[in-house]
């Protein structure tokens, strides 16, 4: 799926969406393992990332061309801020009707309407794509992530406990959370 729209932010800078591309792989790969550093609500510790420049463009481009699966990319300033998709989980026909979405911004980005921008956006590309059900996994203490989610209408419908365990022996709980996108449910 491709995706392009210019947003002004709440400090007025310029936020542009677009669909990545194969050529943004490394910036991309470089994103996930800032964000990893960054904080501790992502799935992967940042020397966990392991794809190769090469594999990461070919999983872009079958985001591009997937029907219902969007890979977009939060730009300030040409620079690459943010990273946020939707996919089907899987492409059996049961499976068909739902899509998973995840979403990473750079700390020094946070709070500033990048992810509220992103969240709309892949909802928007959903309901356009007859997705009729995202889905996402938070850390339970993530709030503001939370926050988010909630504002944009999903709901909690499970917590996985001690879902990831840290290298220092703590463990994190997991909320499932679910946005229905039919009409009139």
């Amino acid at each position: 799926m491709k995706y392009k729209k210019g947003i002004v932010l709440k400090n007025g800078e310029e936020l542009l969406l677009r669909s990545l591309r194969a050529e943004d792989a490394q910036e991309v790969l470089d994103i996930c393992k800032r964000t990893a550093d960054e904080t501790l609500n992502l799935m992967r510790y940042a020397d966990e990332w392991r794809l190769t420049p090469e594999q990461e463009r070919e999983h872009i481009h079958h985001m591009e061309i997937g029907p219902k699966s969007l890979m977009l990319g939060a730009f300030v300033r040409d620079r690459l801020v943010g990273i946020a998709s939707i996919a089907p989980p899987s492409p059996v026909d049961r499976a068909r009707h739902r899509a998973s979405l995840g979403i990473s911004i750079l700390k020094a980005y946070w709070g500033k309407g990048i992810g509220t921008a992103m969240m709309q956006a892949l909802i928007d590309q959903a309901e356009k794509t007859a997705i009729e059900q995202l889905e996402l996994q938070v850390v339970s203490t993530n709030e503001a992530a939370i926050h988010l989610y909630e504002r944009h209408g999903f709901k909690t419908f499970a917590c996985h406990p001690r879902m990831l365990k840290y290298r220092d022996g703590q463990y994190a709980d997991m909320l499932l959370m679910m946005l229905d996108l039919r009409k009139n449910s």
